[in-house]
């Protein structure tokens, strides 16, 4: 009889550590969710100024059916890293949060073959230092690199001839 009672207890406590433990994982879960503040709103913006719209025209003018025009690409999105863990972390580090304006990518391969950057008029060192790490990974990938100004007009054959785009191809 004692035994009998002493297995239910366990078991009865058992239970309930049990019970307890999946109320707080189902509330840890529940917390995640609502983790955002409820005093704030969230309105759509353009994802391109007007300028930019404009050079994103010319260039799907000018690149017709040789490639599709993306814009606002984030790196991560069109590199990938071959190397050791740790150096791997590094190159990852220098990839987050960074994007280019266009890739031009091929339509077969669906590889990125050419980016065209908009020249910042900017003089910040923050900007000129992610400008210099997006053309040193550009570079490394192989990936052509063109800037271009966005308030400038371009005439679709200069456009084409910076972009080296050819007649035949």
């Amino acid at each position: 009889m004692k035994l009998l009672l002493l297995v239910t207890i366990v078991i009865v406590i058992i239970f309930s550590i049990w019970r307890y433990r999946k109320r707080s994982r189902r509330k840890k879960k529940d917390v995640s969710l609502r983790a955002m503040p409820s005093n704030f709103t969230l309105n759509p913006t353009p994802l391109l100024a007007e300028d930019e719209v404009a050079l994103y025209n010319l260039l799907r003018m000018v690149v017709q059916e040789r490639y599709l025009v993306f814009a606002k690409v984030p790196l991560g999105s069109f590199l990938t890293v071959d190397a050791g863990e740790k150096e791997r972390v590094q190159v990852l580090r220098h990839l987050a949060l960074k994007r280019v304006d266009f890739a031009l990518v091929h339509p077969g391969s669906r590889q990125v073959e050419q980016v065209v950057q908009i020249e910042s008029q900017s003089t910040e060192l923050h900007q000129l230092e992610t400008q210099q790490i997006i053309e040193s990974l550009l570079d490394t990938a192989g990936i052509k690199l063109r800037k271009l100004q966005a308030k400038k007009t371009y005439p679709l054959a200069h456009l084409a001839t910076r972009l080296e785009l050819t007649a035949d191809d």
